[in-house]
């Protein structure tokens, strides 16, 4: 018996500290992942430029690398040697990275000012020119001005609940726009266009029109309603879950809900715990 209780409570304290842990974790390999995939394409690149830029100074070699011995400053072999052996690796992905960040905000710049359009309007004009990357590049646009875009842009995307797929049932959508004239013409009503995400993957769903009145728009951001879906339900705002518990406590009856050994009644969350601990107050 005692046996099975300690099985039974190590699984459910694992189960747990995974769900505590995993998040941390996924995020600590996606930033290492892509640390090395910029050394690999640009962080290589920039440290070799930089060490031929260094070797060929002998002035410059100096102050980088001022313990290097008189011999190895003389030689512009040794130099280049000495160099590759002993130039810090981080440097290249480091200014691959301020790079790119740079990069990005000047191409901000120049498309916020006055021919901005212009320039946008003549790159989509010559990639839609190739037949194979005009079927991808019009999507990829429209995926980013529906992520990224900003406000302006966006001034019809708000998040909305339809009932879908059947009356009673509600979904969380994005509101994309106005509806199809022969759809409102038809029906003789004011429809509007809705596209309801899938879960786990927000980026693909369906997209319904409904009448304008069947719409009701819910006080939720986007990225919160990414959210939202994405965890499958299961990550929502404080706002729009005021009797929430805590992620630690939620994680906790989760792997409990999980372990086959749960004994009926031991998973409590701890709002149903405070509300029977408030009863016998009473």
């Amino acid at each position: 018996m005692g046996e099975t209780t300690f099985i039974g409570d190590f699984k459910r304290a694992f189960l747990t500290g995974l769900a505590a842990l995993f998040p941390i974790l996924i995020t600590v390999f996606l930033l290492i992942w892509f640390y090395h995939q910029l050394d690999r394409t640009i962080g290589s690149a920039v440290n070799s430029l930089c060490q031929q830029v260094i070797v060929a100074r002998p002035a410059l070699f100096e102050t980088v690398f001022p313990n290097a011995p008189p011999e190895v400053v003389d030689d512009p072999d040794t130099r280049k040697e000495y160099a590759r052996d002993n130039f810090p690796g981080f440097v290249g992905v480091s200014i691959g990275i301020l790079g790119a960040l740079v990069l990005v905000y000047l191409t901000g710049v120049i498309l916020r000012s006055y021919g901005g359009g212009r320039i946008v309007g003549g790159v989509d004009g010559f990639f839609a020119r190739f037949p194979v990357i005009r079927a991808i590049y019009p999507h990829a646009r429209q995926m980013g001005d529906f992520l990224l875009g900003t406000p302006r842009n966006r001034r019809f995307l708000h998040v909305v609940a339809v009932e879908y797929p059947r009356r009673g049932a509600y979904s969380v959508g994005f509101l994309t726009g106005t509806g199809i004239k022969d759809i409102a013409e038809k029906i003789g009503r004011d429809v509007v266009t809705v596209f309801i995400p899938t879960s786990p993957a927000p980026l693909t769903g369906y997209v319904v029109v409904l009448p304008r009145d069947e719409v009701t728009e819910i006080d939720m951001s986007v990225e919160e309603a990414f959210r939202f879906c994405m965890s499958a339900g299961m990550v929502a705002t404080a706002k729009q879950r005021p009797g929430e518990v805590i992620e630690v406590d939620r994680a906790a009856n989760a792997s409990a809900l999980l372990t086959p050994t749960a004994e009926p009644g031991m998973v409590e969350s701890t709002a149903g715990k405070l509300s029977k601990e408030e009863m016998e107050d009473q």
